[in-house]
């Protein structure tokens, strides 16, 4: 399974053995980038990702994408409402209006995280491309080093590196509550043809998630979820705290795995608002949304 961050819920499926017990063996690795994700993905390195709603949408619609081809992915349910992404700047940035004329730092210009971003930034009065310059920059644990150091005047950090962020004198501009929308950031997606030969793994998969989830949800778990975060991203007691408070946060961790229309199509609209779709995509993703799903529907 190729993910961006490790959080409590994957981490206590792992150590915990919620995998395991539901007879499915899942090996956790990081990923540098949704490029080098999908990359991988296509190479057949990943049978599932832990992902963006947008990149699934993304590479199942738009040749033009990094690879120059659709990839059969598939979503299958949500693991998370953002994970509190918000606009994380340095500390001589201290307003939206201050990152005019700056470069701002994304994954991939294209993919992701990156359109939250931009209308943020245009409710500010900043406009893509014109008042400030994008730059790629990697995955967020990436983006979030690269910060500390005073990389760009702006980017985008979640799943509690947002909060770390602050503990080192970086400003938290804006967060996604800022968009008026609902959301879903990333999904469990399997490559379609891999799923369809293995349901029976994928479905034993999720009902270890989300067995998990209940086990991280639960607040007397509290101190042990906390380690475990701490050993699978490497960070100190409190830090390791600080993230899982923000994963048990409202744009935390999703309670209910179900991806809602309304998400669904949320998401979407931020892709089209920014041109993000190909003028004849493979997949429309403005009518019935069955196609970009394992289960033939939101």
């Amino acid at each position: 399974m190729g993910v961006f961050s490790i959080s409590a819920a994957l981490a206590a499926g792992e150590k915990k053995g919620y995998f395991a017990d539901n007879d499915v063996h899942v090996t956790l690795e990081q990923v540098e980038s949704a490029e080098q994700q999908f990359r991988d993905f296509d190479a057949g390195n990943y049978d599932v990702l832990q992902t963006s709603w947008d990149n699934v949408v993304n590479y199942r619609c738009n040749a033009s994408n990094d690879l120059g081809r659709t990839l059969n992915v598939l979503a299958d349910f949500a693991l998370d409402l953002g994970m509190g992404l918000s606009v994380i700047s340095p500390p001589e940035i201290t307003s939206l209006e201050a990152v005019r004329g700056g470069e701002v730092a994304v994954d991939a210009p294209n993919s992701g995280y990156a359109y939250v971003l931009y209308s943020i930034l245009e409710k500010a009065g900043l406009r893509r491309d014109a008042d400030y310059t994008v730059v790629s920059s990697g995955s967020v644990a990436e983006r979030y080093r690269k910060m500390t150091d005073g990389y760009a005047a702006a980017t985008l950090l979640s799943d509690g590196l947002e909060v770390l962020a602050g503990q080192q004198g970086m400003n938290n501009l804006a967060d996604e509550s800022a968009l008026g929308l609902p959301y879903v950031g990333s999904v469990a997606a399997w490559n379609g043809d891999w799923y369809d030969e293995n349901r029976d793994t994928a479905l034993r998969f999720r009902e270890a998630y989300e067995a998990a989830l209940a086990w991280a949800l639960e607040p007397n778990n509290r101190d042990e979820a906390a380690d475990l975060i701490a050993n699978a991203r490497d960070l100190h007691a409190p830090d390791a705290r600080r993230v899982l408070d923000a994963e048990l946060g409202p744009w935390g961790l999703a309670r209910d795995t179900d991806i809602t229309d309304e998400t669904a199509r949320a998401v979407i609209g931020l892709r089209k608002q920014y041109n993000g779709f190909d003028a004849d995509p493979a997949v429309n993703p403005y009518g019935d949304l069955s196609a970009f799903f394992v289960n033939s529907g939101a």
